[in-house]
């Protein structure tokens, strides 16, 4: 009796202590599960915006990566489809022979409904510290044709003016400790339909002291919108302070109109044939807010500053992170019919085991909002999120359904 009581207990200890194990071990399996054979990286560094654009009667994307300026008709949803195009500088190296810069650095790619814009810095350094720092900040813009799937290198990038009477639209300058700011932000609409695009600049006019906005308007000089811009602008955080003033730093086309934000991600639901119903944007930090037209509605919590968003059929991509190193990463959320659930929801892909909390996503792209998450072709770009232990994770990520996981573009 004894030893059959001893048999039992034996037997019980064992099942327990495997139940533990299995337990412990469950998160290994399924980053095991997750993982996927890498791709070649073609698409890299600090990419701060994926561009939609429209060339010969096609829908691209558009980028500024290594090599310069990339390009990709969206519907190619295969790994290697990103073709490179003329850009009307050398890019940014340091002449050893000359001691100085030379080229200049693709700072950013904007597009409205003709033109594709391509905003740069040039760099001199200091003679006596060897202190390198942006010269001047340089604008141009090109309409684009395409030759099938290819784009056409006829026409030429046109300078465009970059002071419009004594305002400079990319102020840059150097404060006590001799360090360099600049003081402008660019940002896009970057909607599907192309007649819905817009590009602009947020300046800061010294004189007035007071912010200016400019829209893009092809090679000719930016049109001054500061009275169309402040009179639409939706502040989730309004204040009472003395002297404050709301300042846009982005914006999307709903309801026949463009409508900006104070806070840098906001995105809607339209697609490329429908019109959008919902807008969604951050509270600035980690609240996902959304509106028909009407009153703000908060949808959740996110627990992770809101760096980017975009949206498919049947989910919100949320990208996460900033510059200062708080957590990074992507989440989820469903919605029905537009409208946000108020939890977020687990991923059916691998998208948190590639995109993990080490990185921030500094844009999200969906090739076709008008499909499920797991039938679009979507894209984020990525870099380091405070500490991060692998330069070649930094540059472009995609999902394709095909292939169904995301991985390095």
């Amino acid at each position: 009796m004894k030893k059959n009581a001893l048999r039992k207990i034996t037997a019980s200890l064992f099942i327990i202590s495997t139940l533990a194990f299995t337990g412990c071990q469950q998160a290994i399996y399924e980053a095991i599960r997750e993982d996927v054979e890498p791709e070649k990286a073609t698409v890299s560094g600090n990419i701060g915006a994926i561009t939609r654009y429209t060339a010969g009667g096609n829908e691209y994307l558009v980028l500024a990566a290594n090599e310069g300026l990339k390009y990709k008709q969206k519907d190619k949803n295969s790994h290697g489809e990103w073709k490179g195009y003329g850009i009307p500088f050398e890019l940014h190296h340091y002449d050893f022979n000359s001691s100085s810069h030379a080229g200049q650095q693709i700072l950013s790619v904007l597009a409205d409904s003709t033109y594709l814009y391509i905003i740069s810095a040039s760099y001199g350094h200091t003679s006596i510290e060897g202190s390198s720092y942006p010269s001047s900040i340089n604008l141009y813009a090109k309409s684009i044709s395409a030759n099938g799937t290819d784009w056409s290198s006829a026409g030429s990038w046109a300078s465009v003016p970059t002071k419009i009477g004594d305002i400079q639209l990319f102020p840059i300058y150097v404060d006590s400790d001799e360090v360099f700011h600049s003081d402008f932000r660019v940002f896009q609409t970057n909607a599907p339909k192309k007649e819905h695009r817009a590009a602009f600049v947020r300046t800061y006019d010294y004189t007035n002291k007071v912010y200016k906005y400019f829209r893009l308007n092809g090679a000719d000089t930016p049109a001054d919108v500061t009275t169309d811009v402040e009179a639409a602008i939706i502040d989730p955080n309004p204040s009472s302070a003395a002297n404050y003033k709301a300042t846009a730093l982005s914006a999307v086309w709903f309801g026949g109109a463009i409508k900006y934000f104070t806070t840098p991600a906001a995105t809607t639901n339209e697609t490329y044939t429908d019109e959008a119903s919902y807008y969604y944007y951050s509270n600035g930090d980690t609240r996902l807010l959304y509106s028909n037209g009407g009153a703000p509605v908060e949808a959740l919590n996110t627990d992770a500053v809101i760096s980017a968003l975009a949206t498919t059929a049947d989910s919100i991509l949320i990208g996460h992170g900033k510059a200062n190193g708080a957590e990074g990463g992507i989440s989820r959320v469903l919605h029905t019919n537009g409208v946000p659930a108020n939890s977020k929801a687990n991923f059916e892909t691998n998208a948190e085991f590639q995109i993990t909390k080490a990185y921030m996503v500094m844009a999200l792209v969906n090739a076709s909002p008008e499909k499920t998450e797991k039938e679009s072709g979507l894209y984020a770009a990525i870099t380091f999120s405070g500490s991060a232990d692998n330069f070649d994770n930094i540059g472009l990520w995609s999902y394709y359904p095909g292939r169904g996981n995301w991985n390095r573009e």
